[in-house]
């Protein structure tokens, strides 16, 4: 009797791992595990290739030893054995990759980031430093008000140009003449204003916009960022509230595999911040553009945007143009700005 009930588990383990197989092609591991964790570098087919394959071959091999299982004592010891590399596995997760999918404690070493209770991390205030960014020295200066900055104070009766988002648009690895806010500052000739921050939510970006434009007199624009790795963030302020979800393994889990519920949950959260952001400047008397990667999928790209009348350019970088930590490098900012100067012109003209 617990030889068969043995062959029967490694049976079910072996059919759902074909199953898995078999349904798990590239659009759902794209839907599924890759666009709520992309942002400038989408992941490539070999993943998709290698995951499949290694499910069928072992789904494969635990078939073939279905008649080898052994009975008796013998199964009992291989089922205490598996029953004991759960917790083993637990250990090691908890021992190699403690807080792998823990971003506020990433964002924690960040020595250009502190705690605010408003907005979480975001950047200093008052910094004037040079840290090594992407195997170049990066001159970091911020304002007061968290704001990067080039060095020049901040005039709030001035034109500005206002920009939201997370690292990309704060200029991580860039020198401030390099960002896009800066080279679309010096194009259009308009004060720049930029709130962005390492590691921002969408709602983090618009909670800085609902505090940050009362206080200009004169917006001219407000542009924000958006790739779908923002998705991923929304639950970056999840808490665990049981054993179970305190587990390693579990957060492991809840860090690779959005299920749809979830994702839809996302983009609802999401989908609301971007549109409350586009009302709040608009009535604030400032057009809102949108920036989107270009890997950013057809579907997403119709229900945030298309479906909410947003206004939106979409924009590709090269993997060429990116750092070395993946943020835009010189000419991916460029490619940003030249993307956006021609909208801005005719939205601002049009005002």
């Amino acid at each position: 009797m617990t030889r068969r009930l043995a062959q029967a588990a490694v049976a079910l383990l072996g059919l759902a791992l074909l199953a898995f197989a078999w349904h798990c092609d590239g659009p759902w591991f794209e839907r599924h595990v890759f666009l709520p964790q992309q942002f400038f570098i989408a992941a490539g087919p070999g993943i998709v290739i290698a995951a499949r394959a290694l499910a069928a071959g072992t789904a494969g091999l635990l078939l073939f030893l279905i008649p080898r299982v052994p009975g008796g004592a013998a199964s009992l010891r291989l089922a205490l054995a598996v029953l004991l590399a759960l917790p083993a596995a637990e250990i090691l997760l908890r021992w190699r990759m403690p807080r792998s999918a823990d971003w506020d404690r990433i964002l924690a070493r960040d020595p250009l980031v502190t705690w605010d209770p408003r907005y979480g991390f975001t950047l200093a205030p008052d910094l004037d430093r040079v840290e090594t960014m992407a195997g170049r020295q990066i001159r970091f200066r911020t304002d007061a008000e968290r704001r990067r900055i080039s060095g020049a104070r901040i005039d709030p009766e001035a034109q500005s140009l206002v920009f939201i988002g997370e690292s990309a648009v704060a200029g991580m690895g860039l020198q401030w003449e390099e960002t896009f806010p800066a080279i679309l500052g010096a194009r259009l000739r308009l004060q720049v204003v930029n709130l962005g921050s390492q590691g921002y939510r969408a709602d983090q970006a618009w909670m800085r916009l609902r505090d940050g434009l009362p206080k200009l007199a004169h917006p001219a624009a407000v542009v924000s960022l958006f790739m779908p790795g923002l998705l991923g963030r929304t639950s970056a302020g999840w808490s665990p509230s049981g054993p179970l979800e305190r587990s390693a393994l579990y957060r492991l889990w809840k860090h690779l595999y959005w299920s749809d519920a979830r994702l839809e949950e996302a983009m609802r959260s999401v989908g609301s911040d971007l549109r409350d952001t586009a009302g709040f400047a608009k009535a604030h008397g400032a057009p809102c553009i949108f920036l989107v990667t270009g890997k950013t999928p057809p579907w997403m790209l119709h229900q945030l945007f298309e479906a909410q009348a947003l206004d939106f350019v979409v924009v590709d970088v090269p993997e060429d143009e990116l750092l070395s930590d993946s943020h835009p490098g010189p000419q991916g900012s460029l490619r940003f700005a030249d993307a956006l100067e021609a909208r801005l012109r005719t939205t601002i003209a049009k005002r």
